[in-house]
């Protein structure tokens, strides 16, 4: 038998997200069939998939010991983080050129796991502890976009965050340099649809591709380059970089997206995030 006490973190959550998230040897089938025979339980009382659990309730699950292991996890070696803004529930980070938002491999270098041990050494984070949440990510970045990432230090931050990403109550703005001269500013309005690594456009509305927006302020010129600043009114899949290819304009470096000239570094950078709620405007200065 194996009790689990739900800590703040995993409260107002259905049990089965719960569990699917806790015991990744617990398959879906499994977990239906043993609520429905009473082998798992909440507060030792037959239990429903979707209740809603609380803080303090005890689960219990009557099933094979190698079923009910818990997810491993491991802090990482110390790495740098230059954290712009912290507060008890958010940290905001500069993530660097080359570094992933969040690893493809278990245990992997990457921004999620560098705040994971920050709030470990801090004593903000026990990875031991028996909560399906860790500190985690609202946006992410391309692995050659740097700029900031919203990290939230608790499950009740990370909802509230990506509900107001969602409702479009976070503004999100950017630096690029582009090929060519663009003598104005402009918004590019078109279509995008994710296919393996690339970005595919259209100008006219299709079934799979999905609206892309943004509007541009030139800034300033040098030799056949131009700088802008980006507002995003849509998160979609390598919008900046497919938007301004379309216009003729591939971003500095960007060979994906046509990009023709001398080799360089890519410099695309998120640096400024607005909100249309209680959290000030967090700016990456030059």
């Amino acid at each position: 038998m194996k009790e689990m006490i739900i800590l703040k973190d995993d409260a107002n959550q259905r049990l089965d997200k719960y569990l699917l998230k806790t015991f990744p040897n617990l398959s879906q089938s499994m977990m239906y069939k043993a609520i429905r025979n009473k082998k798992i339980k909440v507060n030792r009382k037959r239990a429903q998939f979707n209740q809603l659990l609380k803080e303090k309730d005890s689960v219990l699950l009557f099933l094979p010991e190698d079923v009910c292991e818990t997810k491993e996890r491991k802090i990482n070696p110390k790495l740098p983080l230059n954290i712009v803004y912290e507060d008890s529930n958010y940290i905001f980070v500069n993530k660097e050129y080359g570094l992933l938002s969040q690893s493809n491999q278990k245990n992997g270098d990457c921004v999620v796991s560098r705040i994971q041990t920050y709030l470990y050494e801090k004593g903000e984070y026990n990875f031991n502890q028996s909560s399906s949440f860790a500190p985690s990510i609202c946006n992410r970045l391309d692995r050659n976009t740097t700029g900031l990432i919203i990290g939230a230090k608790n499950a009740n931050a990370l909802r509230q965050m990506n509900e107001a990403i969602s409702s479009h109550k976070v503004h999100k703005y950017y630096r690029a340099w582009v090929s060519g001269i663009l003598e104005k500013d402009g918004e590019i309005s078109l279509y995008l649809r994710k296919e393996n690594t690339r970005a595919i456009i259209s100008m006219n509305k299709k079934e799979g591709y999905k609206e892309a927006k943004l509007k541009y302020k030139v800034l300033e010129h040098k030799e056949n380059e131009t700088k802008v600043e980006i507002e995003l009114f849509t998160g979609r899949f390598h919008q900046i970089r497919a938007s301004f290819s379309s216009i003729g304009h591939p971003l500095v470096a960007d060979t994906k997206y046509g990009y023709k000239g001398k080799k360089k570094k890519m410099q695309l950078q998120a640096y400024k995030l607005t909100f249309d709620f209680d959290l000030p405007v967090i700016e990456i200065k030059e």
